[in-house]
Parts: C-alpha cells; structure tokens; sequence
C-alpha cells in the first residue's frame, strides 16, 4: 500500500480544489492552512466554513489540524528568520498572480 503523495501530485497541491485527486477533507484542510496563513482573522466569524469543517472533522482533529498548522507556520517562519533550511522557495502572497516574484525561503 502506497502512502503520501507522489512527485505530480505532491507539485501540484496547491491545485488541489481543481484536480480532482483530493476527497473533501483534505480539500477542507488545505483550504484552512491557507485561511490560518493568509488571513486567520475572517476565519472567526465564517459560520459556512465551521459548518462544513464540523461536516468533516471532530472537535478534537480541528483542534489537532489548527494546532500542526499553526506549528508548522511558526516553524517556517523561524527557520526563514534564522536563515536556516533556505532552499525551498515559497511565495508570500496569497495569490502567487499578484506578485510572482516575490519569493521567500524557509
């Protein structure tokens, strides 16, 4: 049994609401990282998104899936700080349309 994504897939995450190879929960989870990333403040008041995440997970994985994402933020944005595991680029907008050039790493 095979287990995590493979190299097309893992590059093409980020498209993972158009292509078809994600169920609804995982969708539901990349869709709150980038809300916790990009703007964790809308997420408060959205009854529609905490309707369809208590549709798809537990109290207790919603706490869970916040806690690692909320984790793996803060551990990005500390080794980008630091300057330490630097090579994989990543884009700081929302909306890579907007400014595709602008690149961190970390």
């Amino acid at each position: 049994m095979q287990q995590g994504l493979d190299d097309d897939l893992y590059h093409r995450v980020e498209e993972y609401n158009e292509i078809g190879a994600f169920s609804e929960a995982e969708k539901l989870a990349a869709e709150t990282a980038e809300r916790f990333a990009y703007n964790h403040e809308a997420m408060l008041t959205d009854e529609v998104y905490w309707a369809r995440m208590k549709e798809h997970f537990t109290d207790q994985q919603i706490l869970e899936l916040l806690t690692l994402i909320g984790f793996c933020i803060g551990i990005g944005r500390t080794l980008a700080i630091l300057e330490i595991a630097d090579d994989c680029p990543l884009n700081q907008t929302a909306d890579p349309v907007e400014d595709p050039a602008s690149f961190a790493h970390g």
